[in-house]
Parts: structure tokens; sequence; C-alpha cells
């Protein structure tokens, strides 16, 4: 048996940073391969939640949170959830030194303490329009790449 497939990198290749949009060259070339009888798998750094475009044009299978969550179509086929005790220490330490802290389960949601540097950086790699929600049962979840942003104060020179 013979299978054809093409990944794909999201942010910056099918998804235009400054606009978070996919062009109709791309939209077109995705059909064109899948017309041919080629699997098309998106590889991002993004949560699942944040692929819907791409599930429009019919990709269904998404490597999502940096390679640690992995589903086709409806069936998760590879997860690596973090050590809850890893999990609930970096949290300890955002919340204590007040950085934000985004977690990655099939949504994307952060910690209480927002930021407009935090949401800046946010906009720019993953083109968000709005702040993350606070997921208060995030502990309850597995959760398989936080993001701590704990940059210092950029002063002009």
């Amino acid at each position: 048996m013979n299978c054809k497939i093409v990944f794909f990198d999201v942010d910056g290749t099918l998804i235009n940073y400054e606009d978070g949009c996919i062009s109709a060259s791309t939209k077109r070339a995705i059909q064109i391969l899948k017309s041919r009888g080629v699997k098309i798998v998106a590889a991002t750094g993004r949560p699942l939640s944040m692929c819907q475009d791409l599930e429009e044009l019919g990709v269904d299978t998404f490597i999502t949170a940096n390679g640690a969550y992995t589903k086709h179509q409806d069936q998760v086929i590879h997860k690596i959830p973090l050590p809850k005790d890893i999990v609930h220490s970096v949290n300890k330490f955002a919340d204590e030194n007040k950085h934000s802290l985004s977690f990655f389960t099939e949504e994307l949601t952060m910690n209480r303490i927002q930021s407009p540097t935090t949401f800046h950086a946010m906009s720019e790699t993953l083109s968000l329009r709005e702040y993350p929600k606070f997921n208060e049962e995030k502990f309850d979840e597995e959760i398989y790449l936080m993001c701590l942003y704990a940059g210092e104060e950029i002063i002009p020179i």
C-alpha cells in the first residue's frame, strides 16, 4: 500500500502571521493535494481548538502542542501530558511572581495574570484577537504544553 502524506507547519506557513488568515492559494493547494489522494497533516505548537479553519478545509489529522497531542479525526493517537506536580510547580511560580502562564489542553487557556506584553506576544505568534479565558478546572485536565511569559520590561534606548 502506498500512502502519500504531506506535513505542514501552521503559523507562517498555512496561516498568515499578520492577519491570521489562510490565503486562497493555500486553500487551492490543499484541495489539489487532497483530490490527488494526498493525506494532509497539520503540525503546530497551537492547541487543537485553534485549528478550526484547517478542519474546515478538510484537514483531519493534527499534531498539536509541539508534538505532545495528536488527533486523527475523533481519535487521539498520541499524547504526552505533563506530570501534575510539574504543572502545579510552574503554576505556583507564575502566581508568586505575577507572570502570565498559558495551558494547552485541546484548548488554550491562561492563569489569572493578564499582561499587555503577554497579549502582544500571543497576538503576534497565534494571531489572537482577544485574551484567552481563565480555566478554573485546568488541574483536572491533561495539560500538554505550558508557556510562561516572564520576560523583562522592554526599555527603549
